[in-house]
């Protein structure tokens, strides 16, 4: 059995917190006498690469955390030891692997006892954390109400953040809009017969709708009044839309 060394007790009166540096002092033991444990190979390059990983607090890739690494000039690791070393960092619970939808898997540092859930911006690809003790506490109530005993749990709101909204157009085409967002139609552009073709399928100006699928390989799909509709591209280009936050508590949201 490993036996992890506990945080240093603080005398009476003095802060029960400990600093960062104390912290990451302490991990870097705890993952010393891990490695030694295991007979590992390269403890000192294992020890570095976590000194790199514990003085950033971030959201980071694999690639990004070996150019970080080499832009230091002292270390010099292939992205295989480096992903070894990482998966290891996880299996001890010094680090946390977040494989969100569309990007690439990335590594955060793992706070005992402590719990955050993400927001993901499709476009731009930010990370945000945020914690709500009154969304954890709802949780518990609805397992409770299951009779579930819930262990734990990840949180992963995907949508657009405020900067990526500002940056595009104000009556973007359908085309450019994001799978999962409401979008309302402002205009539809193209000759009298176009328009009328459109007006029958409900694409009408004023028509709310749900992007189901924007591959551009595949069909682009929408969801308007409970019905799929498979658009193709000229179609998707020629409709002009507003985003329609779900914020805004319209009732046909």
């Amino acid at each position: 059995m490993i036996k992890f060394p506990g945080f240093r007790k603080r005398k009476r009166g003095a802060s029960a917190e400990i600093s960062e540096i104390e912290r990451h002092d302490i991990e870097r033991q705890q993952f010393r006498e891990v490695l030694e444990s295991i007979d590992a190979t390269r403890i000192p390059d294992r020890l570095k690469i976590l000194d790199e990983f514990l003085s950033m607090e971030l959201h980071i890739t694999l690639v990004d955390m070996l150019e970080f690494i080499k832009a230091g000039g002292n270390h010099d690791y292939d992205l295989e030891f480096l992903r070894e070393t990482m998966e290891m960092f996880c299996q001890c619970g010094f680090a946390q692997k977040n494989e969100f939808e569309t990007q690439e898997a990335t590594y955060e540092h793992h706070h005992l006892g402590e719990h955050h859930d993400h927001f993901i911006c499709i476009s731009c690809g930010l990370i945000r954390e945020f914690r709500n003790s009154r969304l954890e506490s709802l949780q518990l109530e609805i397992a409770s109400g299951y009779n579930f005993h819930p262990l734990q749990h990840k949180m992963e709101i995907y949508g657009l953040c405020d900067d990526c909204l500002a940056k595009r157009e104000k009556n973007p085409p359908l085309m450019q809009t994001a799978v999962g967002e409401k979008v309302r139609v402002v205009e539809v552009l193209g000759s009298r017969q176009f328009q009328a073709r459109m007006t029958a399928m409900g694409l009408n100006p004023g028509a709310l709708l749900e992007v189901i699928n924007n591959n551009p390989t595949g069909p682009f799909i929408v969801a308007v009044q409970g019905t799929r509709l498979a658009l193709d591209a000229d179609m998707a280009q020629s409709v002009l839309v507003s985003h329609a936050c779900r914020h805004d508590g319209n009732k046909d949201n």
